[in-house]
């Protein structure tokens, strides 16, 4: 800690008055000592003890700061544990999800084994899983993995955003999306159809995606997440809520992409045009980065809808995943809902032991 701090200009030096201990009190003796000797000395040694004394002086501070902080002195003591654990306000971190669970099981009992949901209270890794290992068909949902292996590409310096790919026939879909109105010949960044795979489901953006990847980019982000993509009878990839819940968090922590380009992803995923489940009953100031899939077969054939995302609830972000079979109707529904009731239930919970 320093007292005081003044110059004498008569002897040309600096003067401290410093209470400190260790290595800062041995260094301090060292300055003093070369003060002594400015006295009678040149130009060059004032240099020489000006440049001492403010390092003295920065090593000081930072070592005060350093102290003064709670959370840096716990880190250090506590190397081998989460930091989760030091946050200041723990109520944000221990929260008890019993009564969730239970409101949970409650509202999807009579749909259990249509339904399937997984849910990750990101600041203490907590979960609630119902059903959450039914596997149901990948569809748009595989437009975030195509987006990340592109990222990937950029990262290692093989593709750049700005690389125009080239719209041809094969690649049009008009089922998803605006983009297949082009005309064949048309170009298009990577970065605007990468944009526009997530933000509109864009099939037509995706095909151009995935005609510019390299054969098994895709693979290696399932792999290097350790996700398992079975296949269903018809050879589609099929998934779980669970499963591709490792997407989310990957991108949250920034495991497998940059934090440059897992952020863009994410807040790309927070401006899709598909608001009609998990957000739709959410205040609009609550950020949701989120992608929607949907498999739609004529009846009496069973159709396919989820939806994942990273709710940013202040200072409590939750990743929640949901799929389910049956109507659109009753995916908007169910969703929609139980997204609410896991909203007003984070949002409002006291937490702290």
């Amino acid at each position: 800690m320093i007292i005081g701090w003044t110059i004498d200009k008569t002897n040309n030096v600096f003067r401290g008055t410093i209470i400190y201990s260790g290595k800062l009190k041995k260094l301090a003796k060292r300055v003093s000592g070369l003060n002594k000797r400015i006295r009678h000395s040149s130009f060059p040694l004032l240099v020489v003890s000006l440049v001492l004394n403010v390092s003295l002086v920065a090593l000081i501070l930072n070592k005060t700061v350093f102290d003064n902080n709670p959370e840096s002195t716990s880190q250090t003591r506590h190397p081998y544990l989460s930091k989760r654990v030091f946050i200041e306000n723990q109520n944000d971190v221990l929260i008890n999800f019993m009564s969730l669970r239970s409101s949970l099981n409650e509202y999807t009992s009579s749909a259990k084994d249509k339904v399937g949901i997984y849910f990750e209270y990101l600041p203490s890794g907590t979960s609630i899983g119902i059903n959450d290992k039914k596997e149901i068909r990948l569809s748009s949902l595989a437009k975030v993995p195509t987006v990340m292996a592109t990222y990937k590409l950029i990262e290692q310096d093989k593709l750049t955003e700005d690389k125009l790919l080239v719209i041809q026939e094969q690649h049009r879909d008009s089922q998803f999306g605006s983009l297949w109105r082009k005309e064949p010949g048309d170009k298009i960044t990577v970065s605007e159809a990468a944009r526009l795979a997530i933000i509109e489901s864009d099939n037509t953006a995706h095909n151009l995606l995935l005609a510019n990847l390299p054969g098994g980019e895709i693979d290696k982000v399932y792999s290097s997440l350790d996700i398992p993509l079975n296949k269903s009878d018809g050879g589609y990839p099929i998934i779980s809520a669970k499963s591709y819940s490792s997407i989310l968090r990957s991108l949250y922590l920034s495991s497998y992409l940059s934090r440059e380009y897992s952020n863009k992803i994410l807040e790309i995923m927070t401006g899709t045009i598909y608001k009609d489940k998990v957000p739709a009953l959410l205040p609009s100031s609550v950020k949701v980065a989120h992608k929607v899939g949907v498999y739609q077969r004529q009846p009496p054939a069973i159709s396919a809808y989820s939806d994942c995302g990273i709710i940013y609830v202040p200072n409590r972000p939750y990743l929640v995943c949901m799929m389910i079979e049956g109507t659109e109707n009753d995916a908007v529904r169910y969703m929609s809902e139980t997204s609410k009731i896991i909203y007003d239930y984070v949002s409002t919970v006291k937490g702290g032991l």
